[in-house]
């Protein structure tokens, strides 16, 4: 190993990888060995005072005039290269760019929504599309999507998913919003919550996920199982199919730590521990189960009422369930199957078997990341198209409902179906045949 500089250019390569950065799993040790190893370099030592006072060769004083040439024109070319392009002055996929934070929500006690606006406005943001109709306000150009945060003091970078504009939000402003969670020993998360208003953050991207609309095809049924901040996918995902499909429809289980993420209200159940043990069963005692939330949500928090609005706007469309770890209301596989089941539609007809968006073993070697959309559906029928069934959360809530996502040669692949949802293809060949997995 060559120390310090290999350690440099191991640092430096972070800011300059594939989007898949963000899922790298957060070691204290690899970014702390990176920090030691520059710490440790070795001064430059340069000649002394008295080294300084000899005679030059002549040699040397020839070569002046060659070398201050050289000096001058690499300096011209350095600076040429190094100073921002106006692409480089706005969003991009290539370099890190300044936002400002405008405004902080807290949603809990290690929760937050902040926004972000741009210190270069954009008046066509790379995530929007124009209106076909010019009366028509601009729209979101991918149905999920993310962007990358860096933080300057360890040199990491982690995607962060943008939450669906408010109702009347004027989008080409370019202002993002964002669902964070503080989480103890995460310093991507910890750095955020750090930061107040005025504060500047450095964004890139936009990096497109899964091609949605491509997948479905002509089924209309979605189920998105979330686990804290991942809702924002979620809500991504529902605001996309329900816009562009009035048959969909979008059920949502938000697995949350407590009650006041969703909402602050008097009727909110208790927080009651509940024993798994045989004796509640004895007893006739029966756990908590996760909760339909209806319209209106009573003491919305700032993320409720979004949830909220988006009740107001698709009605039926969209059903909202929770479970509250607080309440020990987990949701358990008996129920997601109870939720599958009541969104089965009519079977699918057998997906042509060179399909790559249709077929299930087609994904376990993807990224999550389609830059340039899906490959096209080979299927032959009219019937084309799958179900839907997608987790994002934390890697263990990940790996619990359906299994760990895999490294395959520096990519963060989907891996095999595991979990909750391989007991369901196990238990319900309909299920296996009709609905594709999707791990965010």
């Amino acid at each position: 190993m060559n120390g310090p500089r290999r350690a440099i250019g191991a640092c430096a390569r972070r800011f300059t990888g594939p989007p898949t950065l963000q899922s790298l799993p957060y070691s204290s040790s690899s970014t702390a060995s990176c920090t030691r190893q520059l710490s440790t370099r070795r001064p430059f030592k340069g000649p002394s005072r008295h080294q300084g006072l000899g005679k030059r060769p002549l040699l040397a004083r020839a070569l002046n005039p060659a070398v201050a040439a050289i000096l001058l024109i690499g300096g011209s070319a350095v600076y040429y290269l190094t100073t921002p392009s106006s692409r480089e002055k706005v969003l991009n996929q290539d370099t890190f760019v300044p936002y400002t934070i405008t405004s902080r929500e807290a949603i809990s006690a290690t929760s937050f929504i902040f926004t972000v606006a741009p210190q270069h406005p954009n008046p066509s943001p790379s995530f929007l599309t124009a209106a076909a109709d010019p009366s028509k306000p601009a729209a979101w150009r991918y149905p999920l999507w993310s962007v990358e945060f860096k933080q300057p003091e360890v040199q990491i970078a982690r995607n962060y998913t943008p939450l669906p504009p408010l109702q009347g939000e004027r989008l080409e402003d370019g202002k993002l919003r964002f669902y964070v969670r503080s989480i103890p020993g995460g310093e991507m998360s910890t750095y955020l919550g750090r930061l107040g208003v005025g504060r500047q953050v450095w964004l890139r991207g936009t990096h497109p996920g899964f091609d949605v609309a491509t997948r479905l095809g002509s089924q209309k049924n979605v189920v998105f199982l979330a686990g804290g901040t991942g809702v924002a996918p979620a809500m991504q995902v529902a605001r996309a199919v329900l816009d562009s499909r009035e048959d969909a429809n979008f059920t949502l289980l938000w697995a949350i730590r407590s009650r006041e993420e969703l909402q602050q209200a008097p009727d909110a159940p208790d927080k009651r521990p509940v024993s798994s043990s045989w004796w509640n069963w004895f007893r006739g005692t029966l756990r908590p189960q996760p909760t339909q939330v209806g319209h209106p949500i009573t003491g919305a928090s700032p993320l409720g009422r979004q949830l909220d609005e988006m009740k107001a706007r698709y009605g039926d469309r969209l059903r909202i369930h929770v479970g509250v770890d607080d309440e020990s209301s987990q949701f358990r596989e008996s129920h997601i199957a109870d939720v599958i089941q009541s969104s089965a539609a009519a079977p699918t007809l057998p997906s042509a078997p060179d399909c790559q968006p249709h077929n299930q073993k087609f994904h376990a070697p993807a990224s999550e990341f389609e830059p340039n959309g899906a490959r096209p559906c080979t299927c032959e029928t009219g019937n084309r198209g799958k179900s839907l069934l997608m987790v994002s959360g934390p890697e263990g809530f990940i790996s619990h409902y359906a299994g760990p996502k895999v490294w395959l040669g520096g990519v963060e692949t989907q891996g095999a179906v595991g979990g909750v949802a391989a007991e369901l293809r196990r238990r319900n060949p309909g299920f296996a045949a009709d609905w594709l997995v999707l791990k965010l």
